[in-house]
């Protein structure tokens, strides 16, 4: 970054923090390892199980509160005075390659096999690795994941066409315009949401179209926080009532952008196309075996935007499909909150298998394998129809959402009775569960 450009206090790296300790001691280790798990989106949980190891190993006591917004770390030694630091770091990049290279140094530390000196030096140079795919294929996927979803929420070719430009558009300008400022970066919800609605509005004054609203979910389906909700609702699943709350009202913000931003492209809209409303109509007019074709496209496309690893493709496809073919049999013959419960089931117990078999990591199949599953589009649904005043139906899918979510976390929790293996700790060995963002595993160099 350009000196002459301002540095968000998210952003600010931990070596320009006076007095903080130099990254190759112990403690100065342990922040920054703990703050790069948590900018690669690690949960609280799983976070400061795996901190609280480092730090045994390290001959350190440790308690940690982590929340999305936040880091705090108390060390104890020996007779010393607990020492107490606290970082501002948000969520950010989602980044499977750099988050199981992360992983490994924390392993490599617990069983002894590095220095905290070589540990830094490795998590610098994670952190400085250029991304697995460039720019070019992140906007090339937005565009797929657009024209995929759109297909498997049903839409027909005029939604298709539709979706698949509201993606490249929201891709440009997610990829290009949100890293030229913070603000529009905080206001990427409801300028995407904003452009969605004006292009499908668009193209359904000049094609026509069954519906405008599968356009607009599916042209920002990757903006949309239904995993963060999903996250959210694990976390209050396992006690952690703080960073639960907080993901879980962030979500909802991010929510109401999205509205918002749908609400000003409507009435704008309304403008140069005459009358525009959401519509929700499906038209099913295409062969069901393109939605298999959908669903490959969008896991390989998925795979390039979480910057996963080729060679870990095939396992994407077969649990994405998979959970899909579950979720949606057992949907229509047990309620959709049942075909959730099974959908998840069925992405936790592939990923574990793929962690058995080919050490593939978690991250890199649970997270393609939610996209579908996850209940953003319902949330975003909700609100939609209460911004059209439908105030009974838009209460009545939010009550969906909750459930639907409930329903993934449950399959989650109880996936995990197919234990994974255990990384070999010469110390305590460490308990794992596979839960929403199963992240501690060990990529395959």
């Amino acid at each position: 970054m350009a000196d002459d450009l301002p540095i968000s206090i998210a952003e600010r790296r931990l070596d320009n923090v006076p007095n903080y300790p130099d990254r190759h001691e112990p403690v100065g280790f342990m922040l920054r390892l703990i703050k790069a798990l948590h900018t690669y989106g690690v949960p609280s949980y799983e976070l400061e199980r795996l901190m609280t190891n480092v730090a045994d190993q390290l001959g350190y006591g440790l308690q940690a509160t982590v929340v999305p917004t936040s880091i705090t770390m108390t060390f104890i030694q020996d007779e010393d005075k607990p020492r107490t630091y606290v970082i501002r770091s948000n969520s950010g990049e989602v980044n499977v390659d750099k988050l199981s290279r992360t992983i490994d140094v924390a392993y490599a530390v617990i069983n002894d096999e590095i220095t905290t000196e070589q540990g830094a030096k490795e998590l610098t140079e994670i952190t400085n690795s250029a991304p697995l795919h460039s720019k070019s294929w992140m906007i090339l996927c937005f565009m797929l994941v657009s024209t995929a979803i759109c297909r498997i929420f049903g839409g027909g070719i005029p939604e298709i066409i539709t979706a698949s430009v509201t993606g490249l558009v929201v891709g440009v300008f997610v990829n290009v315009g949100g890293l030229r400022s913070e603000t529009v970066s905080n206001l990427m919800p409801a300028l995407s949401a904003f452009l969605a609605t004006l292009i499908s509005f668009a193209f359904n004054y000049w094609i026509g179209l069954s519906s405008t609203y599968i356009p607009v979910v599916s042209g920002i389906i990757v903006l949309v926080p239904g995993m963060m909700l999903t996250i959210a609702m694990a976390e209050l699943a396992t006690q952690n009532l703080v960073s639960g709350t907080a993901r879980l009202l962030g979500s909802v913000v991010i929510f109401i952008q999205m509205i918002f931003g749908v609400a000003i492209g409507a009435q704008l809209a309304a403008l140069f196309f005459g009358e525009a409303s959401i519509t929700t109509m499906i038209d099913h007019q295409l062969p069901r075996w393109t939605v298999w074709i959908a669903i490959l496209v969008s896991s390989w496309s998925l795979m390039m935007l979480f910057q996963v690893r080729s060679r870990h493709l095939p396992w994407i496809v077969i649990t994405t499909a998979s959970s899909f073919f579950v979720s949606r049999w057992a949907g229509a013959e047990l309620g959709a909150a049942t075909g959730a419960f099974f959908g998840a089931l069925t992405v936790g117990v592939f990923a574990n298998l793929a962690y058995r078999i080919k050490q593939v990591p978690t991250a890199a199949v649970m997270m393609p394998g939610f996209i579908i599953l996850v209940p953003g589009s319902v949330g975003f649904r909700s609100l939609t129809e209460i911004l059209d005043h439908n105030i009974i139906g838009g209460l009545e899918s939010a009550f969906n959402m909750i459930i639907v979510g409930i329903s993934l976390i449950t399959g989650l929790l109880i996936s995990s009775i197919a234990t994974l293996p255990k990384p070999k700790i010469k110390t305590e060995p460490l308990e794992v569960e596979a839960t929403a963002t199963k992240i501690i595993e060990k990529d395959d160099e």
